[in-house]
């Protein structure tokens, strides 16, 4: 993990974040990803198994990151520290998203309901976990979007614990092995995946992907209308 300072106001963007909430949730990741893959950003994509639980859930948001590391000892000392993670959370002072890197560990549940509960009275507006996730009924009762890559019932205390948050963390990626998040980078998550927007090119970004979807739109229209195929696609160079 990085231990480089944190970015100095990372919620700043020049347009208010909720609006950007907004405005991302109208679009969808496929389009995002293209716009990022066109101004240079291939990597940006995570693994192709960091799915939402239920399928309907659309996340956009700023990312606050987690780093969590095995802890078979059940530390005493990061147990007791993790209640500051929240506070943490409550401070950024914007709906964010809870992004953590789990360390690779697959033997534990690394979110789950309780998380949900405390974090949404703090801000949070979902999760994206690599790893896994539990309470799983609970979070679908209450409508509360997880992107993770595994369901278990298995508890974390005494198999893995919060070690930081709020430093550049890695995420297993789709076309690399990992893909860098850092606090106030933009995750944009529906059925197909999961995409991360660096901070930089939020708005960039953003405002390209909605001109691609108007113009997606256009296209299918005359491709709906009978029109010739290859004429619409020469107009518009979408397909």
């Amino acid at each position: 993990m990085s231990t480089s300072p944190p970015t100095p106001r990372p919620y700043e963007y020049g347009v208010p974040v909720a609006d950007l909430i907004t405005r991302y949730r109208a679009t969808y990741s496929g389009a995002v990803y293209d716009v990022l893959d066109e101004l240079g950003y291939p990597h940006q994509a995570l693994a192709t198994d960091v799915k939402p639980v239920a399928q309907h859930w659309v996340l956009a948001g700023p990312a606050f990151t987690v780093k969590g590391i095995p802890d078979p000892t059940g530390d005493e000392n990061l147990r007791a520290r993790r209640i500051e993670l929240f506070t943490a959370m409550r401070a950024a002072g914007v709906p964010v998203i809870d992004v953590r890197d789990c360390s690779a560990d697959t033997q534990a549940a690394h979110y789950g309901e309780m998380n949900a509960t405390v974090g949404e009275a703090c801000g949070v507006i979902g999760a994206v976990v690599d790893g896994g996730s539990r309470d799983t009924r609970f979070l679908l009762d209450r409508d509360f979007p997880v992107f993770c890559r595994y369901l278990t019932p298995v508890e974390a205390v005494g198999r893995w614990s919060y070690y930081d948050w709020q430093r550049t963390v890695a995420l297993r990626g789709a076309i690399t092995a990992t893909v860098s998040v850092s606090p106030g980078d933009f995750i944009m998550g529906d059925v197909d995946g999961v995409v991360v927007i660096p901070r930089t090119v939020v708005v960039d970004v953003l405002e390209r992907t909605e001109a691609l979807i108007a113009q997606e739109k256009i296209s299918r229209a005359e491709f709906r209308s009978g029109e010739d195929p290859v004429a619409v696609y020469r107009r518009h160079g979408r397909l």
